[in-house]
Parts: structure tokens; sequence; C-alpha cells
């Protein structure tokens, strides 16, 4: 169990969140000394949690290419939440099988329609299951093909996801562009992926996570992240925000005015 931070709802949870405007990337750190709940036993799920891993940055790509971001923000839809599940049961938290999220957390909370984008053994998306914060609704089941538009706080559609037959994703603006993730290995996304929107360039993301150190690097074709984060909770340790810009004519010494 991590030092209590913060509060004792979080202090099981071993994530660390990357914040930027209009979403947050909620990175969970599966540490096999940790394992509990539906993973304490039994074979542990790399693969998965590794497929994961490539998959919450992918959508953050995505977030930003089609800028769902900033159009939660101008019209107050909310925060978009990219996740992906814990192996560490933190809170009694169930979070099994393995999936991953990205939904549109309204204002109030009440009306988020939370998918749950489920992950095989090779790191490939199977199925999505979506359930309504708040509301007496059913469950929705949506399988490989079919496309699941997530509403805003202002009853117009926002996004939608799509699981393609081969297990790939698709993510696209109603309307407009159309951005699909697909692996760059056949037999699952472990190994990364790659981001094509449109007749825009063809991104490729890889991502590795070193949880006996605390570093976790994100590679986006030729540029590189290194985010630095406390390995008993999960706590990001890079600075959260850029340094102040320097003033653009050097203050006159106090002798010479």
């Amino acid at each position: 169990m991590p030092p209590l931070a913060a509060d004792a709802i979080t202090a099981a949870e071993v994530a660390t969140h990357i914040v930027e405007p209009g979403m947050v990337l909620r990175f969970e750190h599966a540490d096999p000394a940790r394992r509990a709940g539906a993973y304490a036993t039994g074979r542990f799920p790399d693969v998965e949690r590794q497929a994961a891993n490539v998959l919450e940055f992918a959508q953050r790509e995505v977030v930003r290419t089609l800028d769902l971001g900033g159009e939660a923000v101008r019209n107050g839809l909310g925060t978009i939440q990219i996740m992906g599940f814990d192996t560490n049961a933190p809170h009694g938290h169930v979070d099994a099988p393995p999936h991953i999220h990205m939904h549109l957390r309204w204002p109030g909370d009440t009306g988020t329609q939370i998918g749950h984008y489920y992950l095989t053994p090779a790191g490939l998306l199977s199925h999505n299951i979506v359930g309504i914060k708040g509301l007496p609704a059913p469950d929705r089941r949506f399988d490989r093909g079919a496309t699941f538009t997530t509403i805003g706080p202002d009853a117009r559609p926002a996004y939608s996801h799509r699981i393609t037959p081969e297990g790939w994703l698709a993510i696209a603006r109603p309307g407009g562009a159309t951005c699909l993730i697909r692996p760059v290995a056949a037999d699952g996304f472990a190994a990364g992926a790659t981001i094509a929107c449109g007749g825009g360039p063809v991104r490729r993301i890889t991502v590795a996570d070193d949880i006996g150190q605390g570093v976790m690097t994100v590679t986006t074709d030729d540029i590189v992240e290194t985010f630095r984060y406390a390995t008993d909770s999960g706590t990001l340790l890079s600075p959260t925000a850029s340094p102040a810009p320097p003033p653009s004519v050097p203050p006159v010494p106090a002798a010479e005015r």
C-alpha cells in the first residue's frame, strides 16, 4: 500500500494522470507485486496491459488531431477521460477483464456514457460494453463493426468509436474526419500502433513503462516524451506546467534607472 498522499479513495491507486485541455489521460501501472482482485492469480495480463498503454496514447493523439478536447472546453461539454484498467483492485474496484476507455465526463457526471473496450489475450479489441452514469438505462453491447457514438450534454454527437472486424479502432468526428488506429504487428497492439487520420501523415506510437525506475517513455515518430513518476503511487513528478516565459526586454538595473 503506498503512503496516503491526498485522500483515502485514491490512496491505493497506482496511476499517472496527464492533463491537457479538455482531456485527462489516466495511465495505470501494472505491478505484478501488487496484483489483486481478478488478477491475483493465474496469468498476469502483460500483453493486454501493454496494448492498453499503446491504445491510451493513440487515443490521446486522435483527441489532439480532431481537436476533441478543445471542443469540449469551448462548448462546456465536460472532460474527455482516457483510461486503461487496474490490476491491483484499488478500493475494491474490480477492473476486469482487461479494457480501455475514452469517455466524455459530463459536468455533474450524470449522463456520462462509459464505454469498456475489451482486449483479447493477443492485445486486440473484441467488443464494447457501454453504461450510463446515474440513469436507469441498461448496458449496451457493440461488437466488432458496430459504431458507438458519444453524445454530449448539448444532445449532439461528440465523437464515435468503432472496433473494426480486425480488432482495430476507428474514432471519428461526426460528419468529419476519421482516424484509424491499427497495430504495427499482426498479433496485437502491444508492440505499438499507427494512426492515420483522413489524408494526413501516418504516425507511429510506442510506449514503454519501467515501473522499477518510475519512467514512462512515449515515442511518436521522432518525438520522445519522458514522464517520471513516483513508483509507490504513480504521481507525476515531471513538470506539470510550462515555465513562465522570460520578459522580452531585460529589466533595467536599478542603478541605471
